[in-house]
């Protein structure tokens, strides 16, 4: 009876414990994983459990504020884990965003792609990142200047030496898009202004090129090899490299309408194709875009479709290409890394005339974060608030460390050297430009405000290492909350001593600016002239009136030599008209080539010339003893701003109708 108690007693024990077991592993089976999110955390540390709550949050504030619609997708250890649209895909409509059908362009972000799609063929050995790009597309296709050979790697690290390119990029007729193979080009080539490795300048073209020796390469139009071998494998199926997708089912119809900002609300913009398909044409969604983030961390080669053969090509992409300093941002094969609190992030922005977009990994924690919008420009927060609390805060709290800081005066303006030099496009930064005022306070610390607009924002940065300066604070400026880094600056010297560019690690470099480029003094020399232009207009006028009716009165006329000068503001006037028209003409007209405005440029020219006659006769008057001394004073300013016209004129390329 004892022998059976015993067993008895066992076997209740071994029931009991199955029943634990299985009533454990039935936990798992039937209630939801988020019951258990607890132990998963994102980089910066937050349950996911939260993320949702999280993402509404800062959403509530940005929807029909900031954004008409976005979609959120966020991926972990190889699955997407969180999904959700944001607002309206079409604000007459009212349809809501869908993360997982809305269509988006992602802008600059499809260069991730094209360089992806590099890096696939330089893991089957037919493309190597040193060899000249000449070697692959013919040394007679691009105009180049230097005899340095560009590389693809050059291409990376956008330090091809190209200045920036605005026209042809886009046009209205989807029927008229440029193909790649006729896009890179001579003829369509902005100009190379700086040698190779030498300048950081984000360029659309440069990726433009890479795009194409993909082409070349690989056999396969640039459109089809991105389907082929990167959507298709990973199951993207509302994606495409194609700027015209009216060809193909359910992009059309599921695309989300493009906005602009407007006084109240938003405004429709019109819907335009971007004839630069490797740099940013590419449209896609929240759950796509998903996909490509958890391929673009499989490491261990686990996915059933991985986007390299080795997933030793993979990291290979994902480390640095272009460093300026440790601790600096730099470029990683086409992505932007920074770190942040410890938090390395592999990240890249997207902006199109109409939506804009981001993209952020944290490749050491398998984790993901895209954000799409549908609003041109983003800067209000929308791409970036969402990593910063996920991932890693923008966090600077720098003081200067160096034992013996710098002795070097480092104050002065500097130009981004993503500008446009070589045409009257040019002009575009006088009331619209990406250049920074650094005043040294001569302790280590400097004050680095936006040129085109000194009271917006002050950042301030410490010397952490010999001419490398911190951040000391931790408020985001435009850059920041535009997904890029103005988080360090490093300073650059030449053979003499004096600063020759000012680093922020990978988009942009920044040049000592020259006295004849500043931009605030060549806005007041604009605002000068167009005063006296307008003013002696007037007095023409006024002129002409009187000479009419003393004429009418008989009266004889004496008209001396500054009279007949009156025409020389008004020559003036009528080329700086013609000035505000070219670019008003461009604005509106961007798919126009820069050639169709030579016709201003030839008018400028000619106006001139006018005003070079029209001075001979001024200058004589200043002999002329029956010329007030007041009408001398007026003569002598009227040359001056004439002269300071034509000078400006030249500045911006507005006479220069043979370069373009």
């Amino acid at each position: 009876m004892e022998k059976r108690r015993l067993i008895m007693k066992k076997t209740n024990r071994l029931v009991a414990f199955v029943t634990t077991v299985i009533t454990i592993f039935s936990c798992f089976f039937y209630f939801p994983m988020s019951t258990f999110a607890s132990a998963e955390v994102t980089p910066s540390g937050v349950d996911i459990s939260k993320i949702e709550t999280i993402v509404d949050d800062i959403m509530e504030g940005k929807i029909g504020v900031t954004v008409p619609g976005a979609a959120v997708s966020i991926v972990k250890e190889g699955k997407l884990i969180f999904s959700k649209g944001y607002g309206v895909a079409n604000i007459k409509e009212d349809i809501p965003v869908d993360p997982a059908s809305t269509v988006f362009e992602i802008g600059s972000v499809s260069k991730i792609f094209t360089w992806t799609a590099v890096m696939q063929l330089v893991e089957e050995g037919k493309i190597d990142l040193h060899t000249d790009i000449r070697e692959y597309i013919g040394h007679e296709r691009l105009n180049l200047v230097y005899d340095k050979p560009i590389t693809i790697l050059d291409l990376m690290n956008h330090t091809a030496g190209f200045e920036e390119n605005a026209s042809e990029m886009l046009t209205f007729d989807k029927e008229k898009i440029i193909p790649l193979e006729k896009w890179v080009s001579a003829k369509h080539q902005p100009k190379q202004i700086y040698e190779p490795g030498t300048v950081i300048a984000y360029s659309n073209f440069g990726t433009d090129i890479a795009g194409y020796i993909v082409e070349v390469k690989s056999g396969e139009r640039f459109e089809e090899y991105v389907k082929k071998h990167i959507f298709d494998p990973l199951h993207m199926q509302r994606s495409t490299a194609y700027a015209n997708y009216y060809h193909l089912p359910g992009f059309a119809e599921n695309k989300s309408k493009g906005y602009g900002s407007a006084s109240k609300g938003f405004e429709l913009l019109p819907e335009n194709f971007l004839n630069e398909a490797p740099a940013g044409a590419i449209t896609s969604t929240a759950e796509d875009m998903a996909k490509f983030m958890i391929a673009h961390m499989d490491y261990e080669g686990a996915l059933e479709n991985s986007l390299f053969n080795s997933p030793q090509t993979l990291k290979e992409m994902h480390t640095d290409s272009l460093s300026v300093t440790a601790g600096m941002p730099s470029n990683a094969h086409g992505f932007w890394m920074r770190q942040e609190n410890g938090v390395r992030l592999l990240e890249h922005g997207g902006n199109t005339t109409n939506f804009s977009a981001f993209l952020s990994l944290v490749p050491e924690e398998n984790f993901g974060v895209s954000v799409l919008t549908n609003v041109a420009g983003e800067s209000g927060g929308v791409r970036t608030e969402i990593v910063d609390k996920l991932s890693a805060q923008f966090s600077h709290q720098a003081t200067v460390t160096v034992p013996n800081f710098h002795t070097q005066n480092l104050s002065g303006t500097y130009y981004s050297g993503r500008m446009i030099h070589s045409n009257f496009l040019s002009s575009l930064y006088l009331v619209s430009g990406d250049s920074i005022v650094v005043k040294d306070m001569g302790n280590g610390e400097i004050e680095v405000r936006p040129s085109i607009d000194p009271n917006r924002e002050t950042l301030h940065f410490a010397e952490v290492a010999p001419l490398v300066f911190e951040r000391m604070d931790s408020n985001p400026s435009i850059l920041e909350r535009s997904g890029g880094s103005l988080a360090f600056l490093s300073f650059e010297l030449d053979e003499n001593g004096q600063v020759d560019k000012v680093r922020t690690g990978n988009i942009r470099d920044y040049l000592k600016m020259p006295l004849n480029k500043n931009i605030q003094i060549n806005q007041i020399a604009f605002v000068f002239c167009t005063l006296i232009f307008i003013t002696g207009s007037i007095a023409a006028l006024v002129s002409v009136i009187l000479l009419r009716k003393r004429k009418k009165q008989g009266t004889s006329l004496y008209i001396p030599a500054y009279i007949q000068t009156n025409l020389l503001p008004v020559i003036g006037l009528l080329s700086l008209i013609n000035m505000i028209v070219t670019i008003l003409r461009f604005m509106s007209a961007m798919s126009s080539p820069i050639g169709d405005f030579r016709i201003h440029l030839i008018i400028n020219a000619v106006l001139s010339i006018g005003m070079i006659i029209a001075t001979i006769p001024i200058l004589r008057s200043f002999r002329d003893k029956g010329v007030s001394r007041r009408r001398k004073i007026w003569n002598a300013i009227l040359v001056a701003a004439i002269c300071t016209f034509i000078l400006l004129m030249i500045q911006y390329r507005f006479l220069l109708f043979w370069t373009i």
